[in-house]
């Protein structure tokens, strides 16, 4: 079996062998390699790109083309506000944990939590829906 992708904006066809576990792993790692070229053209790009754009966000067009550079601020609520806003089991409702700080905060006072940190483990609840995630290791 072959597996193909073409680069569009060259016409480069990419074609691999995957017939053995080791033509997928040598085929993976080659995809790898790819994905890394790509990041890394387009990081060098990007810092480029802003000499180009103006006060408005968008350069001016470049045959069919322009670009145009947002700024996203993540926005969240104030929990001092939605505690007089809402009732508290609505409050409750709303509040979701954040889960790498509470890790954080149990690793760093195990001895003061104890049972605790094991309770809040043992019930952990899904977030989400399930995803794969694969990624080929390399074995030492």
């Amino acid at each position: 079996m072959k597996i193909t992708a073409t680069n569009k904006a060259t016409g480069e066809v990419v074609e691999l062998e995957a017939n053995t576990p080791e033509q997928i792993v040598q085929a993976w790692q080659i995809a790898q390699e790819y994905e890394k070229t790509s990041k890394a053209l387009k990081d060098q790009l990007k810092k480029l790109v802003p000499d180009f754009v103006g006060d408005r966000g968008t350069s001016d067009p470049i045959g069919n083309f322009q670009f145009r550079v947002n700024s996203i601020q993540r926005m969240t609520y104030d929990k001092s506000i939605m505690r007089n806003v809402f009732d508290e089991d609505t409050f409750d409702l709303l509040l979701e944990p954040n889960k790498a700080a509470v890790d954080n905060y149990l690793k760093e006072h195990i001895d003061e939590t104890g049972e605790a940190g094991t309770q809040l483990r043992n019930t952990m609840i899904p977030v989400g829906n399930p995803y794969q995630v694969i990624k080929l290791e390399k074995l030492s």
